[in-house]
């Protein structure tokens, strides 16, 4: 993992900024402002802001092209997703996994779908997988 080897701290306007990048492989600051715009209006200050802060992080780079910023995502959605996850497991759920899980099914409806998703990758898992 980037940034080293520390867990990933992201808040919601910079997650949101993250995957925009995810989703087109690299943007600009003005692709992601477009991109967040369903989401109510942001200044392309504050998110040209943010993505600097993000790449000082060391979660996004920057190659310049014709004076245009193209910024790429350094980290996976995997590896946010897993640092994000374990870091909500430990300060939330004090670490346990069974109070995680329980806590979504309670939380959420689940579908016979993702029901059987679950309990195939839990058989995965048993089996060494």
């Amino acid at each position: 993992m980037a940034a080293g080897d520390k867990a990933i701290r992201l808040g919601r306007l910079e997650l949101d900024i993250m995957k925009a990048v995810w989703d087109r492989n690299g943007a600009t600051v003005r692709e992601v402002q477009a991109a967040l715009s369903s989401r109510g209006a942001r200044a392309y200050s504050t998110i040209l802001t943010m993505m600097r802060k993000l790449e000082a992080k060391g979660y996004l780079k920057h190659e310049e092209k014709d004076r245009t910023f193209t910024y790429r995502a350094v980290l996976t959605r995997a590896q946010v997703r897993k640092s994000l996850l374990a870091d909500l497991v430990d300060r939330v759920f004090d670490g346990s996994a069974e109070l995680v899980v329980s806590g979504l099914i309670e939380h959420r409806r689940l579908s016979r779908v993702e029901l059987d998703d679950i309990r195939k990758t839990l058989k995965g898992r048993r089996a060494g997988k």
